[in-house]
C-alpha cells in the first residue's frame, strides 16, 4: 500500500495518542485532544499525519521558533512512525514535507532535539543531512503547587 501525507485533524487524536506511547510518553487522550486542537488552529505550526490504507502510521509536529539571537527557524517538535512500519521511508517523507513547509515559512534552517538514548533516530537524522551541532543539558521546573 502507498503512504500519503496530510495535515492532521482533530479526529486523529486517538491515533496520535497511541503513536506517542510508542515513544515512551504516557499521555492522556483528553490532553492530546485539547493540545492537538490548539496546534491545528495555529498558522506557525504544522501537524502532519502519514497514512497507509486510511490508517495513521506516523506523525510529525513542526513549529516556527523565533529567538532574539537567531533568524526564525523551524523546529521539529516531535516525530514518530509506528514501530511496525519503520524503515520504509515514512519518516523521510514526513521530514521532507516539514522541510518544504519550512521553506514556505521563509525559514532556511530546521532544528530538532533527540534524546541521547535514541541512537537509531540519530543515525536517521544524520542520513537525512542533519548535523549534530552540540550536546547540552535540559532543565525543567514544575510550576504546579
Amino acid at each position: 500500500m502507498s503512504i500519503s501525507i496530510r495535515t492532521g485533524r482533530d479526529s486523529d487524536a486517538d491515533a496520535v495518542t497511541s503513536l506517542t506511547a510508542q515513544l515512551g510518553y504516557d499521555v492522556a487522550p483528553s490532553g492530546v485532544i485539547e493540545r492537538l486542537a490548539h496546534i491545528l488552529e495555529r498558522t506557525d505550526q504544522r501537524f502532519l499525519i502519514a497514512e497507509e490504507g486510511g490508517q495513521p502510521v506516523g506523525w510529525l509536529h513542526a513549529a516556527v521558533a523565533e529567538f532574539v539571537e537567531a533568524d526564525p527557524f523551524v523546529v521539529i517538535a516531535g516525530l514518530v512512525v509506528d514501530r511496525n512500519c519503520r524503515g520504509r521511508g515514512i519518516g523521510r517523507m514526513l521530514m521532507h514535507h516539514a522541510e518544504q513547509w519550512a521553506r514556505e515559512q521563509r525559514c532556511s534552517l530546521v532544528r530538532l532535539w533527540s534524546s541521547a538514548g535514541r541512537v537509531s533516530a540519530h543515525r536517521f537524522y544524520e542520513h537525512l543531512g542533519y548535523t549534530h551541532i552540540k550536546t547540552q543539558l535540559s532543565f525543567a521546573k514544575s510550576l504546579e503547587s
